[in-house]
């Protein structure tokens, strides 16, 4: 008897999950499908830790409680870069 996943969509939590295609990697890109969801693809097992949804929400909450870049970037062993972009991302996303 074969084994399936559930996959979910990490974003909005909804099982409305396709198959996508494949990275350059070969890794499974899955689509989610639920209407309200922003997220267009996503992969179950990133290459690169800093793509997680988690580690995101960790440098947002490492930012609100006034660590530095350099900082952040240390301790969750991503790029500096990675961690300004997530910035630049939350503080467009606020509103005014």
């Amino acid at each position: 008897m074969p084994c399936y996943l559930k996959i979910k969509c990490p974003h909005c939590q909804s099982d409305e999950v396709i198959k996508a295609g494949f990275t350059s990697q070969k890794k499974q890109r899955y689509r989610c499908q639920h209407k309200a969801c922003k997220t267009t693809t996503f992969l179950q097992d990133y290459t690169y830790k800093g793509y997680y949804p988690e580690i995101k929400a960790q440098i947002i909450d490492m930012a609100i409680n006034g660590r530095g870049i350099r900082d952040t970037a240390r301790v969750l062993k991503i790029s500096q870069w990675l961690v300004m972009e997530e910035l630049k991302k939350s503080r467009l996303n606020e509103p005014n």
